[in-house]
Protein backbone atom coordinates (compact mmCIF):
# COMPACT_ATOMS: atom_id res chain seq x y z
CA UNK A 1 0.00 0.00 0.00
CA UNK A 2 1.42 3.29 -0.98
CA UNK A 3 1.45 5.88 1.97
CA UNK A 4 0.93 8.89 0.40
CA UNK A 5 -2.67 10.26 0.72
CA UNK A 6 -3.68 7.26 3.15
CA UNK A 7 -5.11 7.79 6.94
CA UNK A 8 -3.34 6.16 9.25
CA UNK A 9 -4.75 5.65 12.89
CA UNK A 10 -2.15 5.46 15.91
CA UNK A 11 -2.96 4.53 19.21
CA UNK A 12 -0.45 5.43 21.52
CA UNK A 13 0.73 8.55 19.46
CA UNK A 14 1.68 10.91 22.41
CA UNK A 15 5.22 9.64 22.82
CA UNK A 16 7.41 7.31 22.14
CA UNK A 17 6.97 4.72 19.39
CA UNK A 18 3.72 5.62 18.35
CA UNK A 19 4.92 9.41 17.85
CA UNK A 20 7.90 8.36 16.21
CA UNK A 21 5.11 6.90 13.98
CA UNK A 22 3.17 9.52 13.41
CA UNK A 23 5.71 11.48 12.46
CA UNK A 24 7.35 9.08 9.93
CA UNK A 25 4.12 8.66 8.27
CA UNK A 26 3.06 12.50 7.98
CA UNK A 27 6.37 12.73 6.65
CA UNK A 28 5.47 10.60 3.74
CA UNK A 29 2.47 12.18 3.54
CA UNK A 30 -0.24 10.30 5.03
CA UNK A 31 -2.89 11.99 6.74
CA UNK A 32 -2.28 11.10 10.98
CA UNK A 33 -4.44 10.62 13.90
CA UNK A 34 -2.91 10.88 17.11
CA UNK A 35 -4.61 9.25 19.85
CA UNK A 36 -3.48 9.03 23.42
CA UNK A 37 -4.77 9.27 26.79
CA UNK A 38 -3.01 13.26 26.95
CA UNK A 39 -6.11 14.65 24.87
CA UNK A 40 -4.18 18.10 24.82
CA UNK A 41 -0.46 16.42 24.05
CA UNK A 42 -2.26 14.65 21.11
CA UNK A 43 -3.58 18.37 19.87
CA UNK A 44 -0.45 19.75 20.01
CA UNK A 45 1.50 16.78 18.14
CA UNK A 46 -1.34 17.37 15.56
CA UNK A 47 -1.12 21.06 15.11
CA UNK A 48 3.07 20.46 14.69
CA UNK A 49 2.19 18.51 11.72
CA UNK A 50 0.22 20.34 10.07
CA UNK A 51 -3.19 20.54 8.48
CA UNK A 52 -3.32 17.06 7.74
CA UNK A 53 -2.86 15.74 11.66
CA UNK A 54 -5.81 15.18 14.28
CA UNK A 55 -4.77 14.79 17.59
CA UNK A 56 -7.45 13.66 20.05
CA UNK A 57 -7.88 12.50 23.42
CA UNK A 58 -9.28 8.88 24.05
CA UNK A 59 -8.16 5.78 26.77
CA UNK A 60 -7.98 2.41 23.96
CA UNK A 61 -9.16 0.17 26.72
CA UNK A 62 -12.70 2.20 26.97
CA UNK A 63 -15.22 0.94 23.29
CA UNK A 64 -16.99 3.64 23.80
CA UNK A 65 -13.95 6.37 23.55
CA UNK A 66 -12.49 4.22 20.69
CA UNK A 67 -15.80 4.66 18.35
CA UNK A 68 -15.68 8.11 19.15
CA UNK A 69 -11.91 8.52 18.03
CA UNK A 70 -13.12 6.34 14.78
CA UNK A 71 -16.17 8.65 14.05
CA UNK A 72 -14.12 12.06 14.85
CA UNK A 73 -11.46 10.16 12.04
CA UNK A 74 -14.02 9.76 9.48
CA UNK A 75 -15.49 13.03 9.82
CA UNK A 76 -12.27 14.74 9.26
CA UNK A 77 -10.71 12.31 6.53
CA UNK A 78 -13.07 9.83 5.42
CA UNK A 79 -12.05 6.25 5.80
CA UNK A 80 -9.20 4.11 7.82
CA UNK A 81 -6.50 2.95 5.57
CA UNK A 82 -3.71 2.18 8.43
CA UNK A 83 -3.75 1.07 11.65
CA UNK A 84 -0.79 1.13 13.99
CA UNK A 85 -1.10 0.11 17.75
CA UNK A 86 1.42 1.10 20.00
CA UNK A 87 -0.49 2.04 22.77
CA UNK A 88 0.94 0.30 26.29
CA UNK A 89 2.12 0.73 29.63
CA UNK A 90 5.13 -1.60 31.55
CA UNK A 91 4.49 -1.66 35.17
CA UNK A 92 6.12 -4.44 37.43
CA UNK A 93 3.96 -7.38 38.14
CA UNK A 94 5.25 -10.49 40.98
CA UNK A 95 2.90 -13.39 41.75
CA UNK A 96 4.04 -13.22 45.35
CA UNK A 97 5.00 -10.71 47.32
CA UNK A 98 8.55 -9.87 49.69
CA UNK A 99 6.37 -10.83 52.47
CA UNK A 100 5.04 -13.95 50.89
CA UNK A 101 1.77 -13.85 50.66
CA UNK A 102 0.08 -14.18 46.90
CA UNK A 103 -0.10 -10.89 44.79
CA UNK A 104 -3.52 -9.17 43.75
CA UNK A 105 -4.66 -8.59 40.19
CA UNK A 106 -5.09 -4.99 40.11
CA UNK A 107 -1.92 -3.90 38.31
CA UNK A 108 -2.26 -6.72 36.06
CA UNK A 109 -5.87 -5.65 35.22
CA UNK A 110 -4.50 -2.15 34.12
CA UNK A 111 -2.07 -3.91 32.17
CA UNK A 112 -4.41 -6.12 29.80
CA UNK A 113 -7.12 -3.40 29.71
CA UNK A 114 -4.40 -0.90 27.74
CA UNK A 115 -2.06 -3.60 26.15
CA UNK A 116 -4.44 -6.32 25.13
CA UNK A 117 -8.01 -4.82 25.15
CA UNK A 118 -6.75 -1.24 24.11
CA UNK A 119 -5.61 -3.15 21.00
CA UNK A 120 -8.08 -5.01 20.32
CA UNK A 121 -10.75 -2.57 20.04
CA UNK A 122 -8.56 -0.29 18.39
CA UNK A 123 -7.57 -3.00 15.50
CA UNK A 124 -11.50 -3.86 15.39
CA UNK A 125 -13.21 -0.67 15.32
CA UNK A 126 -10.48 -0.41 12.39
CA UNK A 127 -11.22 -3.11 10.23
CA UNK A 128 -14.88 -2.45 10.47
CA UNK A 129 -14.21 0.92 8.43
CA UNK A 130 -11.23 -1.02 6.21
CA UNK A 131 -13.76 -3.66 4.97
CA UNK A 132 -15.93 -0.68 3.39
CA UNK A 133 -12.56 0.57 1.63
CA UNK A 134 -12.79 0.22 -2.17
CA UNK A 135 -10.28 -2.59 -2.92
CA UNK A 136 -7.12 -1.38 -4.85
CA UNK A 137 -5.44 -3.56 -8.03
CA UNK A 138 -4.09 -5.79 -5.54
CA UNK A 139 -7.34 -6.29 -3.28
CA UNK A 140 -5.99 -4.56 -0.54
CA UNK A 141 -8.32 -2.51 1.57
CA UNK A 142 -5.95 -1.91 4.92
CA UNK A 143 -3.31 -2.49 7.08
CA UNK A 144 -3.05 -3.29 10.73
CA UNK A 145 0.02 -3.30 12.83
CA UNK A 146 0.35 -4.55 16.54
CA UNK A 147 2.78 -4.20 18.65
CA UNK A 148 4.39 -6.90 20.81
CA UNK A 149 7.94 -6.71 22.87
CA UNK A 150 10.60 -9.57 22.91
CA UNK A 151 9.56 -9.77 26.54
CA UNK A 152 6.55 -12.10 25.20
CA UNK A 153 9.75 -14.41 24.81
CA UNK A 154 11.77 -14.06 26.90
CA UNK A 155 10.77 -11.77 30.51
CA UNK A 156 12.96 -11.28 32.85
CA UNK A 157 11.71 -11.37 36.96
CA UNK A 158 8.64 -9.12 37.61
CA UNK A 159 7.22 -8.75 34.06
CA UNK A 160 4.96 -11.91 34.49
CA UNK A 161 1.81 -9.23 33.58
CA UNK A 162 3.80 -7.26 31.00
CA UNK A 163 5.01 -10.45 28.98
CA UNK A 164 1.30 -11.84 28.79
CA UNK A 165 -0.28 -9.00 27.48
CA UNK A 166 2.43 -8.77 24.65
CA UNK A 167 2.38 -12.53 24.13
CA UNK A 168 -1.44 -12.19 23.98
CA UNK A 169 -1.28 -9.50 21.27
CA UNK A 170 1.00 -12.18 19.10
CA UNK A 171 -1.49 -14.80 19.63
CA UNK A 172 -4.01 -12.52 18.00
CA UNK A 173 -1.76 -11.76 14.33
CA UNK A 174 -2.50 -15.18 12.93
CA UNK A 175 -6.08 -15.64 13.38
CA UNK A 176 -6.77 -12.05 13.12
CA UNK A 177 -5.19 -12.13 9.21
CA UNK A 178 -7.19 -15.38 8.77
CA UNK A 179 -10.49 -13.41 9.62
CA UNK A 180 -9.79 -10.97 6.72
CA UNK A 181 -8.06 -13.68 4.34
CA UNK A 182 -9.30 -12.84 0.48
CA UNK A 183 -11.14 -9.51 2.02
CA UNK A 184 -8.23 -7.36 1.87
CA UNK A 185 -6.55 -6.77 5.50
CA UNK A 186 -3.08 -7.66 6.56
CA UNK A 187 -2.46 -7.68 10.16
CA UNK A 188 1.23 -8.05 11.42
CA UNK A 189 2.94 -7.65 14.59
CA UNK A 190 6.09 -5.90 15.39
CA UNK A 191 8.44 -7.33 18.17
CA UNK A 192 10.46 -4.76 19.59
CA UNK A 193 13.58 -5.07 21.70
CA UNK A 194 15.31 -1.88 23.65
CA UNK A 195 14.25 1.08 21.79
CA UNK A 196 15.13 4.95 23.82
CA UNK A 197 11.25 5.51 24.71
CA UNK A 198 10.02 7.66 27.63
CA UNK A 199 8.46 4.24 28.55
CA UNK A 200 11.61 2.62 29.16
CA UNK A 201 13.40 5.21 30.92
CA UNK A 202 10.26 5.34 33.56
CA UNK A 203 10.71 1.53 34.18
CA UNK A 204 14.53 0.93 33.91
CA UNK A 205 16.37 3.95 34.65
CA UNK A 206 19.73 5.40 32.54
CA UNK A 207 21.98 3.38 34.64
CA UNK A 208 19.99 0.39 33.97
CA UNK A 209 19.31 0.72 30.30
CA UNK A 210 23.17 1.36 29.83
CA UNK A 211 24.06 -1.47 31.69
CA UNK A 212 22.39 -3.57 29.41
CA UNK A 213 24.08 -2.09 25.66
CA UNK A 214 26.53 -4.71 25.52
CA UNK A 215 23.21 -7.59 25.05
CA UNK A 216 22.78 -5.77 21.68
CA UNK A 217 24.98 -7.49 19.08
CA UNK A 218 24.90 -4.96 16.20
CA UNK A 219 24.98 -1.86 16.28
CA UNK A 220 24.99 -1.79 20.30
CA UNK A 221 22.84 0.71 21.12
CA UNK A 222 19.02 1.72 22.11
CA UNK A 223 16.99 1.89 18.72
CA UNK A 224 15.01 4.60 17.89
CA UNK A 225 11.72 5.74 17.71
CA UNK A 226 12.22 6.44 13.57
CA UNK A 227 13.58 3.39 13.35
CA UNK A 228 11.00 1.37 14.79
CA UNK A 229 8.54 4.16 12.35
CA UNK A 230 10.70 3.05 9.46
CA UNK A 231 9.84 -0.57 9.79
CA UNK A 232 5.93 0.12 9.68
CA UNK A 233 6.16 1.56 6.46
CA UNK A 234 8.02 -0.55 5.01
CA UNK A 235 5.08 -3.79 6.35
CA UNK A 236 2.50 -1.24 4.64
CA UNK A 237 4.17 -0.62 1.48
CA UNK A 238 4.83 -4.68 1.12
CA UNK A 239 1.78 -5.89 0.40
CA UNK A 240 3.76 -9.91 0.63
CA UNK A 241 4.25 -9.15 4.28
CA UNK A 242 0.83 -10.80 6.41
CA UNK A 243 0.18 -12.82 9.44
CA UNK A 244 3.59 -12.49 10.51
CA UNK A 245 5.26 -11.43 14.11
CA UNK A 246 8.46 -9.50 13.31
CA UNK A 247 11.42 -9.03 15.53
CA UNK A 248 13.53 -5.71 15.21
CA UNK A 249 16.06 -5.57 18.41
CA UNK A 250 19.90 -5.80 17.20
CA UNK A 251 19.88 -9.08 18.07
CA UNK A 252 18.77 -8.47 21.77
CA UNK A 253 17.91 -10.53 24.34
CA UNK A 254 16.89 -10.49 27.41
CA UNK A 255 18.83 -11.08 29.99
CA UNK A 256 17.62 -13.69 33.40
Amino acid sequence: MDIRGKTVLVAGATSGLGLGVARHFSARGANVVIVGRRGVLAAQIADDLGENALGIGADVGDTEAVAAVVAATLDRFGTIDINVNTAGILAPVILVTDTGRPSDATVLARLVSTNLIGTFNVMSHAAAVMLGNAPDEDGERGVIINTSSVAAREATTGLVGYAATKAAIEGMTLPAAREFAGRGIRVNTIVPGGFDTPMVDDYAGKDTKAEGINQFLNPRRLGTPDEFAAFAAHIVENRYFNAANCRIDAGYRMPL
